[in-house]
């Protein structure tokens, strides 16, 4: 794969992984109780929030590194409905939702065309003319937006979420570095 004008992104997949390491630690600190709450009526449940966060890294990855915006028969989103009722049913299903997601992307960006970060996405559903690489890193924003969320609803029933960055989880971080 090519680069980013900051970092390989093969590097960036790796911290990636990070960040995604601490969404499902944040994911267990919640109970099966908690999954159903909403902040606000009309807003996301902690489930579907979650389900989110998998969901805008797999569509995108999928559109940015594949070049295929619309689903195939029996890809999530096929219908996202469906896929969001089933993996909100548990922490476990969610779980095992986003580790999926994240093993997609990485799966892709493996078999990408090298030109698929760099070239003008003008094929994506949002926003004509955007770079592929913009298009990744707006979903991995996003994930952090949601965790941010995430965090504050866990803190105000009483749970408390994990500390922020992967580096301070030795489980995670010391096998990467060697130690």
């Amino acid at each position: 794969m090519g680069s980013a004008p900051y970092v390989t992104f093969d590097r960036f997949l790796d911290h990636w992984g990070g960040v995604r390491y601490v969404t499902i630690e944040t994911l267990r600190c919640f109970g099966p109780e908690d999954l159903g709450y909403r902040l606000v009526p009309e807003w996301r449940t902690v489930a579907e929030l979650f389900h989110h966060v998998g969901a805008h890294q797999y569509f995108v990855a999928r559109g940015v590194l594949l070049g295929r915006w619309d689903p195939q028969p029996g890809e999530p989103d096929a219908d996202w409905d469906a896929h969001r009722a089933a993996a909100c049913d548990s922490a476990a299903t969610l779980e095992s939702w986003l580790v999926e997601a994240q093993a997609r992307m990485t799966a892709w960006a493996g078999s990408a065309a090298p030109d698929r970060l760099e070239r003008i996405a003008d094929d994506n559903p949002w926003h004509e003319g955007m770079r592929g690489w913009l298009l990744l890193h707006h979903a991995y924003q996003d994930e952090l937006h949601h965790r941010g969320q995430l965090y504050a609803v866990a803190r105000l029933l009483g749970r408390t979420p994990p500390v922020v960055y992967a580096e301070e989880h030795e489980e995670y971080w010391l096998p990467r570095k060697g130690r």
